[in-house]
């Protein structure tokens, strides 16, 4: 009996590991959410310096005031603006859900230059934010040691569409640091342990791998766009801003205003597809809050191909929270493990 009992521990030990490394082991972001295709963040940073043009072009970002918008960078920075070495530039990537995970689309692409090996690219050029076993897998290649000057590969950046706890998040990949602790980034990036570590299949800080990248959730600024709007769904962690409706809307996320989307009609870059930027239509009626006896507000809810969407603002909005974002992960993983950790010891027992 001591024997067996000896064994189930060892079987204990092993399923309990097996369950909370099979995410991080996938080397992917979990994206298994109803929303297909959304707007994600990667954290890039080079070991040399380097400019915003330079950064802009690597991830085949059509418009720099995506990336100036981000960072929360004045819309006159220049596209030369020097990017020191190290320094973390965040980077708005076209997110995609596919079995189960989430990659960046086909637009960011790497043409393999003289003396490039794989693990190069992914290292080096890409800062860790993708192994060079993905971009080996996604594009096919046979022999990851015999790629050819010229050849132009996919690269699949991590990414995810999920929700949280059933609210909007925005997703974005961080480049765990050496020494780095699950709390220290929890406070950077205002979480909690427990989020981060559910969500990448992680029980603690050992687990944590030096320069690979880590799903981070930034909470979202609530908005009223309509599912239909050609930009849903518009999803802003705080401090950042956006232009949307072909740029005759700029949306900005500030969690000081009650974390919610905050668009106003701009005039600040030139219409695209739109000759003029159509005026935001009044909502239907003086509408009052009800409740709590105030005007509401007409908010931006979203564009057509002809047209600006808007609604009245919700009725009472909710008192501003704090700033971090504490939410955790439902315990049904917890659950599932704890559940077979007390099967096994009952049997160990017997």
């Amino acid at each position: 009996m001591e024997t067996s009992c000896f064994t189930l521990l060892g079987l204990l030990v092993s399923l309990s590991f097996f369950l909370t490394l099979s995410a991080q082991m996938t080397g992917n972001f979990n994206c298994s959410g109803s929303t297909s295709t959304c707007q994600s963040l990667v954290g890039y940073s080079s070991k040399n310096a380097t400019t915003l043009r330079n950064i802009q072009t690597l991830f085949a970002v059509k418009n720099l005031r995506s990336i100036l918008g981000a960072n929360n960078l004045p819309l006159n920075t220049s596209r030369d603006q020097r990017v020191n070495p190290n320094q973390v530039v965040r980077v708005p990537i076209h997110c995609s859900c596919s079995n189960g995970t989430g990659v960046s689309n086909r637009d960011i692409e790497y043409t393999i230059k003289k003396d490039d090996i794989l693990s190069f690219v992914a290292t080096e050029i890409f800062g860790g934010l993708v192994t060079y076993e993905k971009i080996s897998e996604v594009n096919k290649i046979p022999d990851p040691n015999k790629i050819e000057i010229g050849q132009k590969f996919w690269i699949p950046l991590p990414c995810s569409c999920d929700k949280l706890n059933g609210e909007d998040v925005v997703h974005y990949a961080h480049v765990v640091k050496l020494g780095s602790s699950l709390g220290e980034i929890a406070a950077q990036f205002g979480t909690d342990n427990t989020t981060l570590a559910q969500l990448n299949g992680i029980i603690g800080d050992s687990q944590l791998l030096a320069d690979k990248p880590l799903d981070v959730p930034l909470k979202a600024c609530s908005s009223s766009v309509r599912k239909d709007s050609l930009d849903a769904p518009l999803l802003l962690s705080n401090n950042s801003y956006v232009f949307t409706a072909n740029n005759c809307v700029k949306c900005t996320c500030d969690a000081l205003k009650n974390w919610t989307l905050s668009c106003q009609s701009s005039s600040e870059i030139k219409p695209s597809n739109w000759q003029t930027c159509p005026p935001f239509s009044q909502c239907d009626g003086a509408l009052l809050n009800a409740s709590c006896r105030q005007p509401r507000d007409c908010v931006y809810a979203g564009y057509s191909n002809q047209t600006i969407f808007t609604t009245a603002s919700p009725a009472c909005p909710d008192s501003a929270g704090p700033d971090n974002y504490a939410s955790t992960l439902s315990s049904s993983f917890n659950f599932v493990i704890v559940l077979i950790q007390c099967a096994l010891l009952c049997l160990c027992l017997l």
